[in-house]
């Protein structure tokens, strides 16, 4: 995933906001653990909140502990992972693979470091991750194939680009949850999936344009810099994530949580929706990955 679902901390109760820096440290060190130290730089924000949702969903109590971190030697409250908490890993480990190699496959001028980021993912994680959830490997390799097929075709449809990542997340929670699923959080996490497609493409347009690289905002439309694409385009940006948003809500709505509903409902209501207005008020470096 790409680092946009986060939870807006200026709107977040104390206590909601460190049981999520918890979980967020609790992840890193899992990574760590499970597969290396150098892939806990892939920690973000959008798989510590599917954690944090999948615990609450499947009724998983956190095991709180005091830990150092190997940032920094002060102690501070983790949730240890579990064995949930490994799926969640292995599933953030299959994302990242596959966007670095759909990178490295779009790219006109492939990233070095991208390149040797994939090469040390694929040496022993991808492994391992594809041999544990190899159904969601075949899945993910499937809609990435089917998404580059309708970018060299010039699909204008923008809602069928975002289809297959949106697939993709709707189907990693179902495997998640097994029968705990639902309707309605399949249709959440196919929303939020089609969300974070679209708000990533709007991100990247001046470095898509600068690169030569494929957006699905120049399709059919001459880009020329991003004041101009906003000015003509900003309402139809803004119909096009605010819809997502919003059908996000709504499936949201539908749900019970056992607990976390306060960090949950503070980054579904408020989080993305600030991060929305941060993108089409043409804010710079909108990505985050770290807290």
């Amino acid at each position: 995933m790409f680092g946009y679902v986060i939870p807006d901390k200026m709107n977040m109760f104390v206590k909601d906001y460190y049981n999520y820096k918890a979980y967020y440290c609790g992840l890193c060190k899992r990574i760590g653990k499970d597969c290396s130290q150098l892939m806990r730089i892939s920690t973000n924000y959008d798989m510590v909140f599917f954690d944090m949702f999948c615990h609450a969903v499947l009724d998983i109590k956190p095991n709180y502990k005091n830990e150092p971190c190997i940032l920094s030697p002060k102690k501070k409250s983790i949730v240890k992972g579990d064995e949930l908490t490994d799926k969640i890993v292995d599933i953030n480990t299959l994302l990242i693979y596959y966007k670095l190699l759909d990178d490295k496959l779009d790219s006109n001028k492939p990233s070095i470091a991208k390149s040797m980021a994939r090469g040390l993912v694929v040496s022993s994680q991808y492994k391992k991750a594809k041999k544990n959830f190899p159904e969601l490997d075949k899945l993910f390799d499937y809609e990435y194939a089917r998404l580059r097929n309708m970018e060299s075709e010039g699909t204008a449809s923008i809602d069928m680009l975002a289809d297959p990542f949106a697939n993709m997340l709707s189907r990693a929670v179902n495997v998640v949850l097994g029968d705990k699923s639902s309707k309605d959080i399949e249709d959440m996490f196919y929303y939020l999936g089609k969300w974070v497609y679209i708000i990533d493409a709007v991100d990247d347009t001046e470095k898509d344009f600068k690169n030569n690289e494929f957006n699905p905002f120049f399709v059919g439309y001459n880009y020329q810099n991003k004041d101009k694409f906003f000015e003509e385009r900003g309402k139809e940006l803004e119909f096009l994530l605010k819809s997502s948003y919003n059908s996000v809500r709504n499936a949201y709505k539908n749900i019970e949580l056992k607990f976390n509903e306060g960090a949950i409902t503070n980054i579904l209501w408020y989080g993305i929706l600030m991060r929305t207005e941060d993108i089409l008020g043409r804010k710079e470096n909108c990505k985050k990955i770290r807290i």
